[in-house]
């Protein structure tokens, strides 16, 4: 080690003249001695040359995910605790809310059109795997239309509402029930332009759709 520390300061051919810089180098090269990947120095240095945008971005991506792995973990810990006190069934898990994907009004109809896109794709795949989390408060969700709404995560909420209904019998109720409700009500229009493609199609209680077509356009 000493030879190498005093070839390192006293030359041997180096491209830089100075000493210091060699030695660096050296040790540098004994710490890497592959040379592939990055050593602490220069991801030091990519990371002092983020801009503050960039910088911004890491820092915010960091603390989504910190909040994920924290709802995570309160949810497994009330889990347990639940089990252990032989109440696993006494209640659903209420710690923290639920987990919110993203708070920014910008992303967040990109996010819930990636979300329900998968949702969707479930229900399409086995409806009789996923039917059981098709519930009143979602077809009422899936029915609300803002007017600043995204068209096509509106055009997917619709998909869904579709797809439930000609796909599970006890998912065609709650839709039916939803739709008579706020076209008896409201008449609405988003309700009367699902109602109307619903009843086009031919699936299993079709006819229920169709007698409250017919009750619309006769009141």
């Amino acid at each position: 080690m000493d030879d190498a520390l005093l070839n390192a300061l006293g030359g041997g051919g180096g491209s830089s003249s100075d000493p210091l810089s060699r030695l660096v180098a050296n040790i540098q090269s004994r710490s890497n001695p592959s040379g592939g990947g990055e050593n602490a120095a220069e991801k030091a240095d990519k990371k002092a040359k983020l801009s503050p945008a960039e910088e911004c971005r890491r820092l915010y991506m960091q603390k989504r995910e910190a909040e994920r792995e924290s709802w995570e973990l309160n949810r497994r810990i009330d889990s347990w605790n639940r089990l252990n006190s032989d109440t696993l069934a006494a209640k659903m898990y209420s710690h923290g809310g639920t987990y919110m994907t993203t708070d920014c009004s910008v992303c967040c109809s990109k996010v819930a059109q990636t979300n329900l896109s998968l949702l969707h794709a479930a229900f399409q795949a086995s409806i009789s795997q996923s039917e059981h989390t098709v519930s009143s408060d979602l077809v009422k969700l899936l029915l609300q239309e803002s007017a600043d709404l995204d068209p096509a995560l509106k055009d997917l909420k619709r998909q869904v509402i579709i797809t439930v209904a000609s796909k599970s019998e006890s998912a065609s109720v709650l839709v039916l029930n939803e739709l008579q409700l706020r076209l008896s009500a409201i008449q609405d229009r988003t309700s009367a332009q699902i109602l109307g493609e619903l009843v086009q199609m031919d699936f299993k209680g079709v006819d229920k759709f169709i007698e409250l077509a017919v009750s619309v356009l006769e009141g």
